[in-house]
């Protein structure tokens, strides 16, 4: 058995598997719709700045590309695949469902790594983790909503423009096919952060892009 357990958040806060509302078939380790939104202590604060706990919530990005995996299983089946920023890991594991070879989820906070895995177990399929991403053109990149960052979309442009292969899920960034146009807009999602942190609507519209794989262009 498991001795891996859920990192802890705050003292109010509970964790505990959920199914997700654009992809049931899946579970994840997530914070409960009541999570807690009172003032923080100082040490409190400053620990959630110093690492948030962004595996607590799936974004809308991954569940989006989580569902677009699962309905196009043919885009992963085989392949090696690096689930980029993973967070909680639910593209990665949607890939792993989906039959991909192996499956690698990378994220540099620990405690996403840790969960990661837990996520992997409940949803029974097998992942390894790591904190940094080792380059490779044989890789197949997941990233979902990592572009707002000047890190993850220099990592995500790197990968594409070295020849990777990418599928990549944005809520943040407009257009990438005009600015890329190696990546193909494929899907249009409208999905919400789950459990909702009650942003802007803007972010609800999820577009997923790919580089040249089997699909056909919308």
């Amino acid at each position: 058995m498991s001795t891996i357990s859920v990192p802890h958040i705050l003292d109010n806060a509970i964790v505990r598997p959920r199914s997700l509302p654009l992809v049931p078939e899946l579970q994840l380790y997530l914070m409960t719709d009541h999570y807690p939104t009172h003032s923080l202590q100082r040490d409190e604060y400053a620990r959630l700045m110093q690492k948030p706990p962004y595996w607590a919530f799936c974004w809308g990005g991954g569940q989006a590309l989580a569902r677009w995996i699962l309905d196009n299983p043919q885009q992963v089946a085989g392949r090696a695949v690096v689930d980029f920023g993973a967070g909680s890991a639910v593209a990665g594991i949607a890939a792993a469902r989906s039959g991909a070879a192996s499956v690698q989820a990378i994220d540099i906070d620990s405690d996403a790594l840790q969960v990661s895995l837990l996520n992997a177990a409940l949803n029974g399929v097998q992942l390894t983790v790591a904190d940094h991403i080792e380059e490779s053109r044989a890789s197949l990149l997941l990233a979902a909503d990592v572009g707002y960052e000047d890190a993850g979309f220099a990592a995500v442009v790197h990968h594409i423009e070295s020849g990777g292969q990418a599928i990549v899920a944005e809520s943040r960034l407009r257009n990438l096919h005009e600015r890329f146009p190696a990546l193909v807009l494929q899907a249009r999602f409208h999905v919400r952060t789950f459990p909702d942190l009650e942003e802007s609507g803007m972010f609800d519209d999820v577009h997923i892009y790919t580089t040249a794989l089997n699909t056909k262009i919308l």
